[in-house]
């Protein structure tokens, strides 16, 4: 669990930002997770290991080197929080065939961040519904947690089927911008109502959708949110209205 003291730099200098969300205290931290400190749990959202390999083999000219960054920033995130136990929300694998992909390199380096922490929990989504049982953690279709007497479901995307009163999940990749200085810049975003958190996505070339778009605005109108946008590893609130 991290340092208070090393936490309230953090939140200093804006690499974090505190909220409360179900009735406890959750920390967004500007390289696109969320920490816990009430269950010492850090959590992130598509990771998409293996996407810049799945799309060189349709000539798209981009690095294959998107495993070894996401593995990397996952690294740096346990070094800050030293969690107990890490969630990762879905689509943390890109595709069926990124186990076969990944280099040893980049598998034994997955593993080996596995076991720096007591737990470590696959949550599915739509890009890989089938993790095989040789990767290590606990696959499960929904991540459940009781915090501060409210039950919280961590999922890949907004489930109407179950009746917990609080969701986190992840799916969306939402993006936003903000004026600063002469210009505008843009970055990825949490999204977090009442009731629901829509987590940024942690991986490499993830995309993303507008906070703006009519989606985003279905799930998460803009009277009932508050958005912080991810920029150059700070967190920055959106104004009201975005």
């Amino acid at each position: 669990m991290i340092n208070p003291d090393s936490l309230a730099e953090l939140v200093r200098l804006r690499y974090a930002g505190l909220f409360r969300f179900a009735g406890t205290v959750w920390i967004l931290d500007g390289k696109g997770a969320l920490y816990c400190p009430a269950n010492d749990t850090l959590l992130v959202a598509d990771l998409h290991f293996e996407k810049g390999s799945y799309l060189s083999q349709y000539a798209s000219p981009v690095p294959r080197y998107d495993s070894r960054a996401t593995i990397t920033a996952l690294s740096a995130l346990i070094d800050r929080y030293q969690p107990a136990s890490v969630v990762c929300l879905g689509d943390s694998f890109h595709d069926r065939g990124a186990f076969s992909r990944i280099t040893c390199q980049d598998s034994e380096a997955l593993l080996a961040l596995t076991k720096r922490v007591s737990q470590w929990v696959w949550v599915v989504g739509n890009h890989d519904p089938d993790i095989p049982a040789s990767v290590a953690g606990n696959v499960v279709e929904h991540w459940q947690v009781a915090i501060a007497g409210h039950q919280i479901i961590g999922c890949h995307e907004p489930d109407a089927t179950l009746t917990t009163q609080y969701q986190i999940v992840g799916h969306f990749h939402p993006k936003g911008q903000l004026a600063m200085g002469k210009g505008v810049v843009r970055g990825k975003c949490l999204v977090a109502t009442p009731s629901l958190l829509v987590m940024p996505a942690l991986g490499q070339f993830t995309g993303g959708l507008s906070v703006q778009d009519p989606a985003m605005l279905s799930l998460a109108p803009v009277k009932e949110r508050q958005c912080w946008m991810l920029y150059r590893g700070r967190v920055y609130p959106l104004p009201s209205g975005s």
